[in-house]
């Protein structure tokens, strides 16, 4: 080499640090001035004054750089050579960077390279940190970083601000990861073959934990925006972190085709967004034997022109989303809709295999039409179908199992290949009357040649109070509802169908005064008695040949025997740390209000109190439940029972939420626990008779294992031990993980 060229060598290492840049030249603290030299530009000299964040420092080969409280730099630089052992410890504060993190060898400032100090390289515990904070920027250059530092005790959180990126061009390990604020940015590197994902990873020394460790956290605002497929966030290359978070308000961004995260645990309570690609892309999943299937999600939305398949079974608490051209495929799914809130399918029409309903409040919203090829599983809540048509069975081997719920707003409803049998299972159409309020569920029992039944219902608010007609036996028909069904497409059959209609909210001297009518005529076929004072079924034996071009509907052979219910209004709020009913009603009559209260109203409904009517109280009534817990979700309706004739009528439902909300992934409190009583409060999509709790040590020793149900739960928990705890509760639909400490 030429004297010219070791001369630009040697001037460009010097250039490489800026002027003010600090390093150590010796181990000590970091307020202690004595161990810093600062740059001026040619040389290094004694500093006056200790770096911040203006400032790059250099940690030397040898030296360990101590904290004794929260400090700032612009860039951390740390000596890789072999033999460089403990480089900075943390010692439980935390170090703000602004700049990059990087390694390096030789004296500084060195040349980049990897971190591969398998011993504890940057300490000393999980409450030591390294906050990322500052403007948009590479914080981890390619080539000056790895994730070979295994046994590094520090978590690092980025928290640069909203609208700001932190980009990560390598690989980088740590007790945990929290995405603060702002934009994480994990870059895939297609420099080399195969590609290299940036991936987070986690400190694999076994006396930190056994089997999976780890915890990456996305806050509210937050985002991760990954273009890796495999590689985005494990422990080590057989292990599986503890657990990806993403809290409610934070976005996982995937723009891998077929992205990959291996951890025991998700809680995917945020946005997850698929862009980005060149083909068909796969839902987010994991391989590693340790992992678990990442199938229940808040919020999905897909981005850009690829299409996305869905994985065979997924659990929705919140909306699914098209934005772009490409189309969300669920044709092999099954598709779980279970959120506590309304729900929506946005700008696209869903067709998915299997779909079920289970809601204990709000409405799942669609914009185009609805086709499930297989089952439609109703079992509790409602299905706005936002005057576009509900499709079911198109494949021939499924249909309608219904338990519960409805569905609103239809255009029509068409059920393919109709079922041989009818029963209350398969034969129960849920469709709620918007016009005049209530349930107006229609069912169908018996035996048909198939065929593809189309229903519609066509709603007009009020009845006809003079009807004037007469039944097919005769009986003057005096009233009858404006809204009707109308039902098509059944193959020809002499059979007769069991018809039934309900009359719910709607006020019934007696269930048998019901009739099923046309719109001013005699519906064809024979009446049958009303039956179910709760249902409240108005009922007819129809000729299947008979059900075309005929308007259904309620009738009744007295003019007051179905009126439009006569409570107008009911609310509940907390009062004084109590829920307070508030009812009013018009043209009362004597007699008494009966409260109900119910945790899940497709249930079980328990009589709170007596009201009785006071004409001094102008039809405005109020009842405070002081039996009511503040973490629970409760529903009330009112019950008027006329004195002289007991005549029932009931009020619409109500939800009051709790005064203290239950966090969106539960409670347990107090948290640290020492003695007294010990609270373990769960979102309800938690069932307690199905769910298992685990309780494991902070070295992943499992201490207990048993139902949730079980009565020994809580007296099992306070008998640990002090120390530091994980607890994992699982059922079918959803998995929450708490930490937990026993002092």
């Amino acid at each position: 080499m030429s004297a010219f060229g070791l001369v630009c060598l040697i001037c460009t290492s010097i250039l490489a640090q800026e002027i003010g840049a600090f390093r150590t030249i010796s181990t000590g603290n970091f307020n202690n001035l004595s161990i810093w030299e600062i740059f001026d530009g040619s040389t290094w000299a004694a500093a006056s004054f200790l770096p911040s964040q203006s400032h790059d420092i250099y940690i030397d080969q040898t030296h360990t750089l101590t904290l004794t409280q929260n400090e700032s730099v612009k860039s951390l630089f740390i000596n890789a050579e072999a033999g460089a052992d403990q480089k900075l410890n943390l010692n439980g504060f935390n170090l703000d960077i602004y700049g990059t993190l990087q390694a390096f060898t030789g004296p500084a400032p060195g040349t980049p390279t990897g971190s591969f100090s398998s011993g504890n390289w940057i300490g000393n515990s999980n409450s030591s940190t390294l906050t990322f904070r500052g403007s948009s920027r590479t914080i981890l250059p390619e080539g000056a970083w790895s994730a070979q530092s295994t046994n590094s005790r520090y978590s690092v959180i980025f928290d640069p601000g909203p609208g700001q990126t932190l980009t990560i061009e390598t690989a980088i390990k740590a007790m945990s990861f929290t995405i603060r604020s702002g934009t994480l940015f994990q870059r895939l590197n297609t420099n080399i073959t195969p590609f290299r994902c940036s991936s987070l990873s986690f400190n694999t020394n076994p006396t930190v934990a056994v089997g999976p460790f780890g915890d990456l956290i996305i806050e509210p605002g937050a985002q991760l925006i990954s273009e890796c497929n495999d590689g985005i966030l494990f422990r080590s290359g057989s292990i599986s972190a503890l657990q990806f978070i993403l809290q409610n308000g934070g976005e996982l961004i995937l723009e891998g085709e077929n992205p990959e995260i291996e951890a025991a645990n998700f809680q995917l309570n945020g946005t997850i967004i698929h862009r980005g690609g060149s083909s068909t892309k796969t839902f987010l999943t994991s391989t590693y034997p340790d992992a678990a299937i990442p199938n229940a999600i808040r919020n999905l939305e897909l981005q850009g022109s690829e299409d996305l398949s869905l994985p065979s079974e997924l659990f929705i608490l919140g909306d699914l989303r098209q934005s772009g051209t490409g189309e969300i495929i669920a044709a092999s799914s099954h598709l779980y809709f279970t959120g506590n809130g309304d729900q929506q399918i946005e700008n696209f029409s869903l067709t998915t295999q299997d779909m079920s309903l289970n809601k204990l409040a709000g409405d799942l919203i669609v914009e185009s039409d609805l086709n499930v090829t297989e089952t439609l599983f109703l079992q509790s809540g409602s299905l706005d179908l936002n005057g576009n048509t509900l499709t079911v069975n198109s494949s021939g081997i499924g249909g309608i199992n219904y338990s519960g719920g409805t569905w609103k707003n239809a255009n029509s409803f068409i059920y393919s290949n109709l079922p041989n049998t009818l029963t209350s299972t398969n034969g129960t159409f849920p469709f709620e009357d918007v016009a005049n309020g209530g349930e107006r569920l229609v069912q169908l029992l018996g035996t048909t040649a198939g065929g593809d039944l189309e229903i519609t219902f066509t709603e007009f608010e009020g009845a006809d109070f003079n009807a004037g007609f007469q039944d097919t036996d005769g009986t003057d028909i005096l009233y009858r509802l404006f809204s009707y069904f109308q039902f098509s497409g059944f193959n020809p059959s002499p059979n007769l169908l069991e018809l039934r209609i309900s009359a719910d909210q709607l006020i019934v001297d007696d269930v048998d005064d019901l009739r099923i009518v046309g719109t001013g005529y005699a519906a064809p076929g024979n009446n049958i008695s009303g039956l179910d004072p709760v249902r409240l079924w108005a009922r007819r034996e129809v000729p299947i040949n008979d059900f075309s071009g005929i308007n259904f509907t309620i009738g009744s052979f007295r003019t007051l025997s179905i009126l439009p219910i006569e409570f107008f209004d009911i609310d509940a709020s907390w009062k004084e740390s109590a829920p307070e009913i508030r009812w009013k009603v018009r043209d009362e009559k004597a007699g008494q209000f009966e409260v109900y209260r119910s945790e899940n109203p497709k249930e079980t409904w328990n009589l709170l109190g007596v009201v009785e009517s006071d004409p001094e109280k102008q039809g405005r009534y109020n009842w405070q439940d002081v039996t009511a817990k503040k973490f629970k979700t409760y529903f009330y309706r009112i019950k008027h029972v006329e004195e002289t004739t007991d005549l029932i009528s009931w009020s619409t439902t109500v939800r009051l939420k709790p005064i203290n909300s239950i966090p969106e992934n539960g409670i347990i409190y107090p948290n640290p626990y020492t003695t007294g009583p010990l609270h373990l409060k769960l979102p309800p999509e938690i069932d307690p008779q199905t769910a298992e709790i685990k309780v494991f040590s902070k070295n992943g020793l499992s201490l207990i294992q048993e139902r949730l149900k079980s009565p020994r739960v809580i007296s099992d928990l306070k008998r640990l031990r002090p120390g530091l705890y994980f607890i994992q509760i699982s059922s079918s639909e959803l998995q929450l993980n708490f930490r937990w400490i026993r002092k």
